[in-house]
């Protein structure tokens, strides 16, 4: 999973020390992204492949009612299933972070090495703080602010390292809203979205059909409607 993750941030020129761009994976890849509000639904994944010799058509649809950090960490983990698995046609993740099969926990161990490179974590934290139990909590959110992600996706990643212990991470939890303005961040990184917004050709899909008059004008603006676009329109 560790060399999968690397390789796309390789491939994408995506420096050790950045945070993934999700935008920029899903235009890359030709993949059309959904970024919703929903209820019940952390993320989904659909992969359609007539055969082996067309090129599939990837979708993902992401909650935004959710943090924007975990609404980062779904994109990622959808992100194996369209690029990775093998034989995939169909994921719904209700919740993510409660895997119920071998795949699901593979989509998560990829997720947390695409967006938290080791080489990038160590390059940013200070030598004498890269000892078991000696990081401090400023440099923790800095990690997270720098990589986007949650503060609990960090502090697991840092114990997966071997830099934390059990009880040391149970010590940096705490409010992390308040503490990341303490530390003068942006909290905006734990807080819902709420948006809408659809990424890729799904626009230009729709309108090509529709010059060629392969769909009339009501299924035109249907197909629109069903991605927010254009939804008042008679």
């Amino acid at each position: 999973m560790e060399n999968l993750a690397n390789q796309l941030r390789q491939e994408l020129q995506i420096r050790f020390t950045a945070p993934v761009s999700i935008h920029q994976i899903l235009k890359e890849k030709g993949i059309i992204g959904y970024f919703r509000p929903l209820q019940g639904l952390s993320g989904m994944a659909v992969k359609i492949a007539r055969n082996e010799f067309t090129v599939p058509k990837l979708f993902m649809l992401v909650n935004t009612s959710e943090q924007y950090c975990k609404q980062r960490f779904t994109a990622c983990h959808e992100l194996y299933h369209l690029l990775y698995q093998e034989k995939f046609s169909v994921s719904y993740d209700d919740d993510i972070f409660q895997p119920v099969d071998t795949e699901e926990r593979n989509a998560n161990i990829f997720a947390t090495f695409l967006l938290m490179p080791e080489a990038g974590i160590k390059y940013l934290t200070p030598a004498n703080e890269q000892r078991r139990n000696a990081i401090r909590l400023g440099t923790v959110l800095m990690l997270e602010q720098n990589f986007r992600c949650s503060h609990q996706a960090m502090l697991i990643r840092l114990r997966e390292l071997g830099w934390i212990t059990e009880d040391y991470m149970e010590n940096l939890k705490g409010e992390v809203r308040r503490n990341a303005q303490e530390y003068g961040y942006d909290t905006r990184l734990y807080e819902p979205t709420n948006n809408t917004e659809l990424v890729g050709d799904y626009n230009l899909k729709a309108r090509e059909l529709y010059d060629l008059n392969l769909i009339s004008q009501a299924k035109y603006f249907s197909y629109l409607r069903d991605m927010d676009i254009y939804k008042s329109t008679d």
